[in-house]
């Protein structure tokens, strides 16, 4: 993969106590789902006409508690495309503390009838910038 791409995508969520474990911190699986879901926005959103699907994570290694009521700012960001392919970089901080929660990659494949498909270029190359 190669061709770097900057275009930073941002969610932010308050934790509420559904996503709490026994000990008051987020259940990890809210992040990863939370995670996935930004790396599929950052892939589709750079390669519109593609259908993504999740082929794999990096390791999760949780640096910082989330707490109930803390604010979690999620963020993703096309780094490389390959033929098929991109990699997306995922990484989430608390903005009250601006301490890192998470960071990881994911690699989205553009797949089509269940085969994986060529990318098309990416939506910045095509109309000179992303809007």
């Amino acid at each position: 993969m190669n061709n770097a791409i900057s275009v930073r995508h941002e969610k932010t969520l308050l934790i509420r106590p559904e996503f709490l474990n026994h000990g008051g911190t987020v259940f990890g699986g809210y992040m990863m789902q939370w995670a996935d879901d930004m790396a599929y926005n950052a892939a589709s959103l750079a390669f519109p006409s593609a259908g993504f699907v999740t082929k794999l994570f990096g390791q999760f290694d949780f640096k910082a508690p989330v707490r109930g009521g803390d604010i979690v700012k999620i963020y993703s960001e096309v780094e490389s495309r390959g033929t098929t392919s991109c990699k997306i970089q995922v990484w989430a901080i608390n903005a009250r503390t601006q301490a890192e929660v998470f960071r990881t990659f994911a690699v989205m494949v553009n797949v089509r009838d269940g085969k994986k498909v060529r990318l098309d270029e990416p939506l910045w190359n095509r109309e000179g910038g992303f809007p």
